[in-house]
């Protein structure tokens, strides 16, 4: 009898647990694919292996808990161009902007240094660049929205399209 009760209040349990959950899943649209190319050469100034390139990037949140805190997660693969870009999915803190936020819709941004050292005459030169990203929330997207590269709107997104940014120096 105690076998039974214990597997009917188990089957109980059970039922309960796996309830549907009515609330909707919020899609994620964050990833930034970055490529710089040379204006004068037009090369691609993230492939190390190019002389005059740069060697390793290194990001530093402007609005993290502490100053420059470095930013991890950014990657630098090759596209099948083998082209070398800047693939961010995230990392930099986030600030809710409440002038540009309401009750559907909220607004957050990140600024970032992308530090840039390239080595001219034997010496490591830092080229540091500003990033700023803005974000549209709402329940069911979460997107970047516009992207700002040393002050100058580089990117809006369009629906439906990756957030692939090109900046020529």
């Amino acid at each position: 009898m105690k076998l039974r009760f214990s597997i009917l209040i188990s089957a109980i349990m059970l039922l309960f647990s796996c309830q549907r959950d009515e609330e909707e899943t919020q899609t994620i649209d964050q990833v930034l694919k970055l490529y710089m190319t040379s204006a004068a050469t037009g090369q691609d100034l993230f492939n190390s292996n190019i002389e005059g390139s740069y060697s390793t990037p290194a990001l530093l949140d402007l609005l993290g808990e502490k100053d420059l805190q470095i930013i991890s997660g950014a990657t630098f693969p090759k596209d099948a161009d083998t082209l070398v870009y800047m693939d961010y999915p995230a990392g930099a803190a986030r600030i809710k902007i409440d002038s540009l936020s309401n009750d559907n819709e909220q607004t957050y941004y990140s600024r970032f240094i992308i530090r840039l050292p390239r080595t001219i005459n034997e010496v490591v030169v830092n080229d540091d660049d500003t990033i700023e990203i803005e974000y549209k929330s709402t329940p069911s997207l979460f997107q970047i929205s516009k992207l700002w590269y040393n002050g100058e709107l580089k990117f809006t997104k369009v629906q439906g399209k990756a957030n692939i940014v090109k900046i020529v120096k």
